[in-house]
């Protein structure tokens, strides 16, 4: 799955195949700016579903630092927990 977070606040997610097509976090964003995008997976875990991976992986957006750790506060503000051991930031300077 991937996500956006935009300006206003608000968290836009769709999986990544969409009619067999691959689409890109610029279509959940129509384009404008983000606060934080990234990949994330759901998983069930008892009786709740949680993100058990998290990262800041976005292609062209390439959020700072704070992005992903806004991306996780956010997240759980809407009541979804993330298990800190599958928040990862993406490594942008290595090939």
């Amino acid at each position: 799955m991937i996500f956006v977070l935009l300006p206003g606040g608000g968290l836009v997610a769709a999986r990544r195949q969409q009619r067999g097509e691959h689409i890109s976090h610029a279509v959940l964003a129509p384009g404008g700016p983000v606060l934080a995008a990234g990949e994330f997976r759901m998983d069930f875990d008892g009786s709740a579903m949680v993100v058990s991976e998290l990262n800041d992986m976005s292609g062209h957006y390439r959020p700072g630092a704070d992005a992903l750790a806004l991306a996780k506060e956010t997240f759980e503000a809407a009541g979804i927990d993330v298990r800190p051991s599958g928040v990862t930031s993406y490594d942008w300077e290595t090939p």
